[in-house]
């Protein structure tokens, strides 16, 4: 039998073959365990959705997938990798452009979370457009004199995701982002609402004049002023009830709604447009409820005729 032999080390371990990290030093005690789980999963969530939205600024026909490399306990470093494809290019293929177009996104990802993480100064979101624009130009993959900034509503989603990674966690936890050599950490005290990540893109607001409507009830909300899930014909909308009076009736059980019954109410719109005069977003404020039309057909049937559609 042979021997076995162990050699204790002071070095840290090796750095996995990874482009960055999301790291997290929990505070041990406090909230829920949960919490760390769903901010590193609300974290690679963010960014492979804006890794596809960045990829349209160098070529549409590059993909990448999101490799997990190593997980570290005692705090939790979560070490991740693009693995990047395209199809037959010669342009392509006569440079480095993995290399090139990785580290793309490892440093756009890191120009967004340092944008929300700035608590100073007014924030523009043309800027960190601008920001990201010159960063996809520096990889010169395409060999052209421009490229296109990401979509208001690419940069909006992406600051929506980072931001509920952020909440996920608790004010006494510590959080970076671990991109080569640079490390930045994650400012935890300042926090956005989804308005307020909304108004930076706003260029224009424009309100249509209050008009009668049906919505149809998905989702009610039987405990605070947050919005409902509703549909508008075959759309799924969130609408913010501001008939204070019926709300108060509602949350006392004095008036009965249920998912698949409606609301005949009168309804404000608001649209709101982006610096590049793109429609950005809508809000739909119900104004009064004049009212609750039961459902005369099962919920179950509802709900599958929309899924039909």
């Amino acid at each position: 039998m042979s021997d076995i032999r162990l050699t204790l080390s002071e070095d840290p371990p090796e750095t996995p073959m990874a482009d960055f990290a999301f790291y997290i030093d929990f505070k041990r005690g406090t909230g829920s365990p949960s919490r760390v789980f769903t901010a590193t999963s609300e974290f690679i969530r963010a960014c492979e959705r804006f890794d596809r939205e960045l990829l349209k600024s160098i070529d549409s026909r590059i993909e990448t997938v999101l490799i997990l490399e190593d997980i570290e306990a005692g705090s939790l470093k979560t070490w991740l990798r693009n693995q990047l494809v395209a199809a037959d290019d010669d342009a392509l293929k006569k440079m480095d452009w993995k290399r090139l177009v990785g580290k793309y996104l490892v440093d756009a990802k890191y120009a967004a979370l340092r944008f929300l993480d700035d608590g100073s100064a007014p924030r523009e979101l043309p800027k960190l457009s601008r920001e990201i624009q010159q960063i996809a130009a520096a990889t010169d993959v395409r060999h052209l004199p421009d490229y296109a900034p990401p979509s208001p509503r690419a940069l909006l989603d992406a600051l929506k995701d980072f931001q509920s990674v952020k909440d996920a966690l608790s004010i006494d936890d510590r959080a970076k982002y671990i991109a080569g050599e640079r490390q930045l950490e994650i400012n935890l005290s300042v926090r956005w609402n989804v308005d307020e990540i909304e108004a930076l893109a706003v260029k224009q607001v424009m309100r249509s004049p209050p008009s009668p409507m049906i919505l149809a009830v998905k989702k009610p909300d039987y405990l605070g002023n947050s919005q409902w899930d509703v549909r508008l014909g075959r759309r799924t909308i969130q609408a913010k009830i501001q008939d204070s009076e019926w709300l108060r009736r509602f949350q006392n059980r004095e008036i009965d709604v249920r998912p698949g019954d409606a609301l005949q109410c009168m309804v404000e719109v608001e649209h709101l447009y982006g610096h590049d005069n793109e429609l950005i977003a809508e809000h739909y404020t119900v104004l009064s409820v004049d009212n609750v039309l039961q459902n005369q057909m099962t919920q179950s049937e509802l709900f599958d005729e929309e899924e039909r559609k």
